[in-house]
């Protein structure tokens, strides 16, 4: 249903494309993070387009220890990112893209060797990025990302605070 209205608001002539991308996210509360996110995209006009990105990244402290902690990230977003025409830049294939997400995210903490020690919870979440896009070919688009996340969760009695800067290296297909 989505789809549908998203492709009845573009050109038929739209361009999609998939994103594949390496992640090392800071956590704020605890160590940073890292992982990967597979994304899926078009465009919406010549340089706008729109987003779906989902990821996980996790880590795990003092591994095989007694006292080992293990936490994932998990985010799913949607976006709008803005491609600018700077000509300096488009003749060496260059493209500068801005994007901000929305979406939702899960945090989860486990020691597996205390029991009931797992805790988690789910919020709303926002980041924003900003990179340079090389136009290696017409189809492979290798891309490097810097942002800010931020993640506000749900549950009243949570203290989690799950924020802080992100990279991301990726290609786009």
């Amino acid at each position: 249903m989505v789809f549908i209205l998203f492709s009845g608001i573009t050109s038929s002539f739209a361009v999609f494309f998939i994103d594949g991308q390496l992640n090392y996210s800071a956590t704020g509360d605890f160590e940073a993070v890292s992982g990967g996110a597979l994304g899926f995209g078009f465009d919406l006009t010549d340089n706008i387009n729109f987003l779906l990105k989902a990821g996980m990244e996790t880590n795990t402290e003092n591994k095989g220890d007694l006292d080992e902690l293990k936490y994932e990230l998990d985010r799913i977003t949607g976006g709008i990112e803005f491609v600018p025409k700077i000509e300096t830049l488009d003749q060496y294939r260059l493209y500068w893209r801005s994007s901000i997400n929305l979406g939702a995210a899960m945090f989860e903490s486990e020691m597996p060797e205390v029991d009931d020690s797992d805790e988690g919870d789910m919020g709303f979440h926002v980041s924003f990025w900003t990179g340079m896009q090389f136009n290696f070919t017409q189809y492979i688009a290798p891309f490097f990302d810097v942002g800010y996340h931020k993640t506000f969760f749900t549950m009243a009695d949570s203290n989690l605070s799950i924020s802080g800067w992100q990279l991301a290296l990726g290609v786009r297909f």
